[in-house]
């Protein structure tokens, strides 16, 4: 018997499809009325602050279960103290955004 790939192909989409939807219900259970902290590297009033507070404004829309997005400022050492907290401290569990300078991926690479 021969097998038609475009079935094959649409049957393949359909249980990839469906074995996605319980881990989507999973993370809007997670995300349901929590709340994410927003981390802004820098202080208020500049170009990141303005930019970070706009996306922050947002995001909680486009995230499953729609938590409410904190942002909260932690100036120092161009966005070095936040990320070096972010890296450190902060919750590992989703729970933390971060809105760091765009120079920090770089600075372990130069050490």
């Amino acid at each position: 018997m021969k097998r038609d790939p475009a079935l094959t192909t649409l049957i393949a989409a359909t249980l990839l499809c469906t074995a996605t939807v319980p881990a989507a219900a999973d993370v809007a259970d997670f995300y349901r009325g929590k709340r994410i902290n927003f981390v802004i590297g820098y202080g208020t009033g500049g170009g990141y602050d303005i930019y970070a507070r706009l996306f922050a404004r947002f995001i909680g829309e486009h995230i499953p279960g729609n938590p409410t997005v904190v942002p909260q400022n932690m100036p120092g050492a161009g966005s070095r103290r936040a990320a070096n907290w972010l890296y450190w401290v902060a919750p590992k569990d989703g729970s933390v955004l971060a809105c760091l300078g765009h120079a920090r991926p770089s600075d372990q690479a130069l050490g």
